[in-house]
């Protein structure tokens, strides 16, 4: 293949997935809602999780050849450049398109966040690993992921449109306005 069949099959594709995950997010609130699932859980646990399949086939992958550098860099790397790039870019992005947009986090999820780099820097720290390790971070994992289930609901949507919408779907589905 050449270097412009290439471009054009990366430019075709990454359209293909642009259009998919619109479809994803604007499906985010009606899977909310008819399972009886809080948004902030399907946002921060869910969505990431089917989001990265790719990504996390690949570091099993490379775990079971052994390749711990390569299992590493996908799976801390991915961390990385969401936290570096996505977030500050979204946030800049809403602005432009006039959504209020920040990155202010409540006291939950900032422990939830330095929880995970705290556990994530001690374990690279050691240098070497075992499935205990593995086991302790699935572990965290679930504990942070737990906490989201039970974590008050909060509105995603702060836009004016988008909290007429809120207000009118949490009347139809009053359960919701209660805690898990």
């Amino acid at each position: 293949m050449s270097f412009r069949a290439g471009l054009v099959w990366l430019f075709i594709i990454t359209l293909s997935i642009s259009a998919m995950s619109d479809i994803l997010v604007d499906t985010i609130d009606g899977f909310a809602f008819r399972y009886g699932i809080s948004e902030v859980f399907t946002s921060l646990v869910i969505l990431p999780y089917f989001s990265n399949i790719a990504e996390q086939v690949s570091a099993l992958i490379f775990a079971y050849r052994n390749e711990m550098d390569l299992c590493v860099g996908i799976t801390v790397g991915s961390a990385v450049q969401i936290a570096l790039f996505v977030l500050p870019g979204s946030v800049l992005i809403g602005w432009v398109m006039d959504r209020s947009m920040s990155l202010f986090f409540r006291g939950f999820e900032t422990s939830c966040l330095i929880f995970g780099v705290v556990s994530v820097a001690a374990v690279l720290q050691g240098g070497t690993t075992n499935w205990l390790v593995g086991v302790y971070l699935l572990g965290c994992y679930f504990v942070i992921a737990a906490g989201f289930w039970f974590h008050e609901l909060e509105n995603l949507s702060i836009d004016g449109e988008l909290e007429a919408l809120h207000n009118q779907t949490s009347a139809m589905y009053p359960r919701l306005g209660s805690s898990h």
